[in-house]
């Protein structure tokens, strides 16, 4: 995946869709699609064709991205409420996707990189 690709019009109105889902709690490729007037299917081809992952890999990505900055930047903001902020359902779904992305806890991941 390249930066150069994340700047077409589609792939840009889907970030923002993503980002406007976790603003509500909840992240959900099928109501992404319906707003795009696509299938769940029809979506994950057209990101895959231009970024070379799934839709559902590039959401966990935004999401992933957007708890790091909150974890440092908010560091006395607890993790359940990170985890609703990036559109997670709760704390321990949150922790595990964390970890698989980064390989370390979000807790850990605040711990090292503190700034001294």
């Amino acid at each position: 995946m390249h930066t150069s690709d994340l700047s077409s019009p589609f792939i840009s109105q889907y970030i923002n869709a993503v980002t406007c889902h976790m603003a509500q709690g909840h992240v959900s490729l099928v109501l992404i699609a319906q707003e795009f007037h696509i299938t769940r299917g029809q979506l994950n081809r057209r990101v895959k064709a231009e970024l070379g992952i799934t839709a559902q890999q590039l959401a966990l990505n935004i999401r992933i991205n957007h708890a790091k900055q909150l974890l440092l930047a908010q560091r006395n903001l607890p993790i359940g409420d990170i985890a609703y902020q990036c559109g997670f359902d709760d704390a321990t779904s949150f922790t595990r996707a964390f970890h698989r992305a980064t390989d370390c806890s979000p807790s850990h991941y605040r711990n090292i990189n503190k700034k001294t």
